[in-house]
């Protein structure tokens, strides 16, 4: 039998974060039920995450662990997790703490509503003005380039049904932007409001020239415009080093 949940979380050097994440993401999950699974890409962090991850694996047959060959970015590493979820439901979450599960179950009922896919967002931000910044403008973009509802807001924070999940395994391109890829096949998204924790350890990977990458990269690999398709670079999104699963 199918796990009923598939949990995905894309990590770069988060050692400091991962347990206390496995914990709080465990006990909320068990409120819901017993059927998920917990499928965590490393996405070649340089400290000790894997190792950590691994010792989890060992304990708790329901984590499954996925090594990268090189570091590909979050956004292909959550890729590369989608391919291997099982559950009718699939929830991405980022690695830093500052996505609480306890808002996993909320997200759910408000999923049953009808939607497609719920996004969990916030008015309260603590990023770097910058980041801020960035986000409009990548909201602006969703808005023209794949017909984002302008009432509609997007995140990282989300839970979807597994048909769409499926639908959106079935591109291949070098680059993947989640987001960009779910509005190619759905507007039914429904918006889940919530109060953002700030990061506890470490600092942000993501740098203006990062946010001002991943704006072209979307321009480039989700345009319909023919010189720009063009441009595009044809090479596997990931490549596994090692998959870790015990069930």
């Amino acid at each position: 039998m199918n796990p009923k949940f598939s949990i995905v979380i894309p990590v770069y050097n988060s050692e400091k974060n991962i347990e206390k994440l496995y914990k709080d993401l465990i006990v909320e999950l068990e409120k819901i039920t017993n059927e998920f699974e917990v499928i965590f890409v490393d996405d070649f962090s340089q400290d000790s995450s894997f190792k950590i991850l691994e010792n989890l694996s060992l304990k708790d047959k329901r984590i499954v662990v996925i090594k990268l060959e090189r570091n590909f970015g979050q956004q292909n590493a959550i890729y590369c997790g989608l391919n291997y979820t099982k559950g009718n439901y699939v929830v991405n979450l980022d690695d830093d703490l500052q996505h609480n599960p306890k808002y996993i179950n909320d997200m759910y009922l408000k999923l049953l509503d009808g939607y497609d896919i719920v996004y969990a967002v916030t008015k309260i931000k603590y990023h770097k003005k910058y980041r801020n910044i960035g986000s409009k403008l990548t909201d602006k973009l969703f808005n023209l380039l794949l017909k984002k509802p302008p009432s509609k807001r997007v995140s990282s924070y989300r839970i979807m049904k597994k048909e769409l999940v499926n639908k959106i395994l079935m591109e291949k391109r070098s680059y993947n932007y989640i987001s960009a890829s779910i509005l190619k096949y759905t507007k039914n998204i429904g918006n889940y409001y919530y109060k953002h924790s700030q990061r506890k350890f470490g600092t942000s990977n993501y740098t203006f020239i990062k946010q001002l990458k991943i704006f072209i990269r979307i321009y480039i690999y989700y345009s319909e415009n023919i010189l720009i398709k063009k441009i595009r670079i044809n090479k596997e999104p990931y490549k596994i080093d090692k998959i870790i699963d015990r069930r």
